[in-house]
């Protein structure tokens, strides 16, 4: 066996790595450095999976948020290239024109409702406080306001017909959108007719039927271009591709910005295990 040792060429050794510790703080690093590159890891993946987040489309469909971007886009392009073309039908409207018709209805419409409803139900200026103005105060707030909603709800669904002009075809319109606009243009024409005829008939027992009539036709002009004002509010501002661009956007910035948190933490925590590499370097020495 000695000669055979001796005449047998020795093979080499495998060479194995070891990770040398000089001390306790370098193997506490060398935990850390681990759980660190474990933590990042998994903030990547998080990170990735924000695109395949399933979300609730504008209609109740079902879909992925880099679906929701798909379809953003192609929503963006499609109103970039109506405009270009000179389109009007995607323009909001401004906010000075929403006050405005919010400034009618508290300013105008309210008031003259409560004094028609107060009117009706004898209310008693010289001792107002009792049950007569609590019945003409709620009246008048219902009034206001269901008309108001139902002429905004009116003016908003038939935004679908609006044409480049901003403007309504009825020869183009569905026998629902129709029967819509009908229903518009009678609950303005009540209104209308309601306050002319109350200021009408308390304008003649001045004994003055002609300014008594004139105030009535002017009373109903206001109400009637207040409450008209709220329907075209409604309908000339923006697009149904403006709401869905709009309701994907939402989506996409909450997905975007929680995807940009994630990435901030792993910069964060790459940058501390670069730091804890520089302090204490991984080091390896080769057993031969």
């Amino acid at each position: 066996m000695d000669g055979l040792d001796r005449i047998t060429p020795q093979l080499p050794r495998p060479r194995v790595a070891v990770e040398e510790y000089h001390d306790d703080y370098q193997r506490a690093a060398a935990g850390t450095r681990g759980r660190l590159g474990a933590r990042i890891t998994e903030l990547k993946l998080a990170a990735d999976r924000v695109l395949r987040t399933p979300v609730i489309g504008p209609r109740g469909q079902f879909m992925t948020v880099h679906e929701a971007k798909h379809r953003a886009e192609m929503l963006t392009e499609q109103i970039d290239t109506d405009e270009l073309r000179g389109s009007l039908r995607h323009y909001r409207v401004s906010r000075s024109a929403k006050a405005l018709t919010l400034f009618g209805l508290v300013v105008v419409d309210f008031p003259v409702m409560l004094w028609l409803a107060s009117s009706v139900f004898n209310v008693d200026w010289t001792n107002p406080l009792g049950l007569p103005l609590v019945i003409s105060f709620v009246i008048s707030v219902l009034a206001t306001g269901g008309a108001a909603t139902a002429l905004y709800h009116l003016g908003h669904n038939q935004r679908e017909n609006k044409d480049d002009r901003r403007r309504l075809t009825w020869r183009t319109l569905s026998r629902g959108s129709k029967l819509s606009m009908l229903a518009a243009v009678v609950l303005v024409g009540l209104i209308a007719a309601v306050m002319f005829v109350r200021v009408y008939t308390e304008g003649e027992l001045s004994g003055l039927d002609s300014l008594a009539f004139l105030l009535a036709v002017l009373v109903a002009f206001v109400m009637l271009i207040s409450a008209a004002l709220v329907f075209w509010t409604a309908f000339r501002d923006g697009s149904l591709e403006q709401d869905d661009l709009r309701c994907y956007s939402a989506m996409i910035m909450r997905c975007e910005s929680l995807r940009r948190e994630y990435e901030v933490r792993v910069g964060e925590l790459t940058a501390q295990l670069q730091r804890l590499e520089g302090e204490y370097p991984f080091r390896a020495t080769v057993d031969t």
